[in-house]
């Protein structure tokens, strides 16, 4: 059910998209892009899990549309899925099922553009569902976080360019099954940089490789900690 309401907004928003091009010029403003790739990560999370550090790996499946306006802002939605399993060598009995459910939002305003290098800022939201899963007892937490975001492009010439992308979430509002929480920068802290190469092979598909890193620290009673890599391969369809 979760899943499913987290693609809900998406779809509406892609089916708006695609009637809304029909309308505009033959360049392409709109993207929809399929990618997969390998996630390793490690987490401490003591209020769910007891073990001090659990290690994961996986992989994560991303849908991601994204607009760019005639004046080049960037609105981006992003979804991701992981289901993998947390592990110890410590404690193996104690081993979890590990869910993760990622919706992005971004808005992000073209601030600088010379010599094919373009700079965007902007606002962004990302949306997690985390599910612990042990026999026949799921736990979970939904975290929601606000904050800046960044983007710099580099186009080496017509078939090939680079990317990086930044983002800091600046405030966290969490619910557990037991209680409700917000969080700033004194008590949290993270970051999602994402850096990539794409090559056009048409003016319609482009082919995307990406590494991301994303961190997560929340300074509480029952510490959490978590960290994922993540290499990426996906192809972006521009119409």
């Amino acid at each position: 059910m979760k899943i499913k309401l987290l693609f809900i907004p998406f779809i509406s928003i892609l089916f708006y998209a695609t009637g809304f091009a029909q309308m505009e010029t033959n360049k392409k403003k709109h993207s929809l892009e399929f990618s997969t790739g390998y996630n390793s990560g490690s987490l401490k999370n003591l209020e769910f899990a007891p073990i001090a550090r659990y290690d994961y790996n996986g992989l994560v499946s991303k849908l991601k549309y994204e607009r760019h306006s005639s004046r080049g802002n960037l609105f981006t939605i992003q979804l991701a899925y992981l289901n993998s399993e947390l592990q110890t060598d410590l404690i193996p009995v104690l081993n979890l099922g590990y869910t993760k459910i990622g919706m992005r939002i971004s808005y992000l305003k073209q601030v600088y553009s010379k010599n094919n290098l373009s700079i965007h800022l902007g606002l962004q939201s990302h949306s997690n569902v985390s599910i612990y899963a042990k026999e026949n007892e799921n736990r979970s937490i939904v975290d929601q976080s606000f904050g800046l975001g960044s983007r710099f492009s580099y186009q080496i010439n017509d078939k090939h360019s680079l990317f990086s992308e930044l983002a800091i979430p600046m405030v966290l509002f969490r619910v557990t099954d037991a209680n409700a929480n917000i969080f700033s920068l004194n008590r949290y802290q993270g970051v999602l940089w994402n850096i990539g190469y794409n090559h056009s092979l048409s003016k319609e598909i482009d082919l995307k490789f990406s590494y991301d890193f994303n961190y997560d620290r929340l300074q509480i009673p029952n510490a959490f900690r978590e960290v994922q890599y993540q290499f990426n391969l996906g192809i972006n369809f521009k119409f």
